[in-house]
């Protein structure tokens, strides 16, 4: 079944015909308050110049627990190292070049201000922001379905996160 909340056709819930995925992803919505940390990749690297939230694929032998928990401190130095993620679900992600799975984990830092230090060499700037105004920015693709999938029509309440799909 495909996601179609802004007419595009990247992200589904079940798989497409002849899906075959090359790698995994995972990726993890960070709030602050009413805020979310978005990404903005450097242009030399895939979808260059877009915004994201933070993540990156799983490496061979590593559990996705793992690999969230290493690509947030990496991309952020924000170590959840202990902390309880919740798992929103994964998603299956066909661009014309390429298939891959997309795990969404989430981890609410209530209003507590946590300091951000990117990689440079994998991001150019970091914003908390709000959805609403992250879907005002020039995204990955698929990443506004997957923001409507995890919180919903109103993006407005983030106590309102539920899991999509195991």
């Amino acid at each position: 079944m495909k996601i179609n909340p802004v007419n595009t056709s990247f992200v589904f819930l079940t798989s497409p015909e002849n899906f075959q995925p090359r790698m995994e992803i995972v990726a993890c919505f960070m709030t602050q308050g009413e805020n979310v940390l978005f990404l903005k990749r450097q242009p030399h690297k895939s979808e260059g110049s877009k915004w994201g939230i933070p993540g990156g694929k799983v490496h061979q032998g590593e559990t996705l627990n793992q690999a969230i928990l290493r690509e947030v401190r990496e991309e952020t130095a924000i170590d959840l190292e202990g902390k309880t993620l919740m798992y929103f679900g994964k998603v299956y992600i066909r661009y014309p070049e390429i298939d891959f799975l997309y795990h969404m984990y989430g981890y609410d830092f209530e209003d507590m201000k946590i300091p951000v230090t990117i990689n440079l060499e994998e991001h150019s700037q970091y914003q908390w922001i709000t959805l609403t105004e992250a879907l005002k920015l020039p995204l990955i693709r698929g990443e506004d379905e997957c923001i409507y999938l995890v919180y919903g029509k109103d993006l407005s309440s983030r106590r309102q996160i539920a899991s999509i799909q195991s």
